[in-house]
């Protein structure tokens, strides 16, 4: 069976993939500009407290769900964005080693470790605190981006892209993105539940972390399709 770049060498010329890479990055600089603008707008915004009201808004409207069963259920979802990913990482890593998909497994890596280097940096320069009441956890670091919305989105994110990258089954893949989705957004409801970020601080980490995401999956698909003018044969 023939591979995608295979595929591609033998259907499209060299004109060809040119035109798609002009569309690939024309597609790809627009929307990490866009997606960047918004976080840095965001961004402003908390600074300089306009984000209060929308803040207590949202934050009053998720404290009205409070219960002692569903509380447990905000405290395993929490998990899913903290510790599972750590270990599940881990996993992903090493079965991508181990099936000797490099480029795969540096894509996956390289994402993990901007998101972690990028949260990390983000709450010591900001220094934006954690609310102040309510809270049914304990966080001791800063609040701005949360980190679990961020690395949520990059995780459960990288699955659903690796899972339609390597079966191509639209079926399935849709099926893991809505799952994964939705999995993302109750991550970050689970952090306003417990008290423990702003609303802003979700928002922004699902801004920070797709700006992340877009971005490397772009570099990483323009290299490949500049590879592929080098190597495809102009047609006659």
């Amino acid at each position: 069976m023939l591979s995608l770049r295979q595929y591609l060498n033998k259907i499209i010329t060299k004109e060809e993939i040119r035109s798609l890479i002009f569309v690939e990055v024309v597609s790809g600089i627009f929307l990490s500009i866009t997606t960047l603008l918004a976080f840095l707008y965001l961004t402003s915004a908390v600074i300089d407290k306009q984000t209060i009201i929308f803040d207590n808004t949202v934050t009053n409207v998720v404290f009205a769900f409070r219960q002692i069963w569903l509380t447990k259920i905000m405290l395993l979802t929490t998990f899913l964005g903290s510790e599972a990913i750590i270990f599940g990482s881990v996993v992903i890593v090493i079965f991508l080693t181990l099936r000797k998909h490099r480029r795969e497994t540096f894509i996956f890596s390289i994402l993990l470790s901007m998101g972690l280097t990028t949260t990390t940096l983000l709450k010591i320069l900001l220094k934006v605190p954690r609310p102040h009441i309510s809270a049914l956890v304990i966080e001791n670091s800063y609040s701005y981006p949360s980190g679990h919305s961020l690395n949520s989105l990059l995780f459960y994110g990288a699955i659903s892209y690796f899972i339609y990258h390597f079966t191509k089954k639209k079926k399935i893949s849709f099926l893991i993105s809505t799952l994964a989705i939705t999995l993302i957004f109750l991550i970050g409801i689970s952090r306003i539940y417990l008290g423990v970020h702003h609303p802003s601080d979700v928002l922004a980490g699902y801004i920070a972390g797709f700006w992340l995401f877009t971005t490397t999956i772009f570099v990483d698909k323009t290299i490949i399709f500049f590879r592929m003018i080098r190597e495809s044969p102009t047609k006659s």
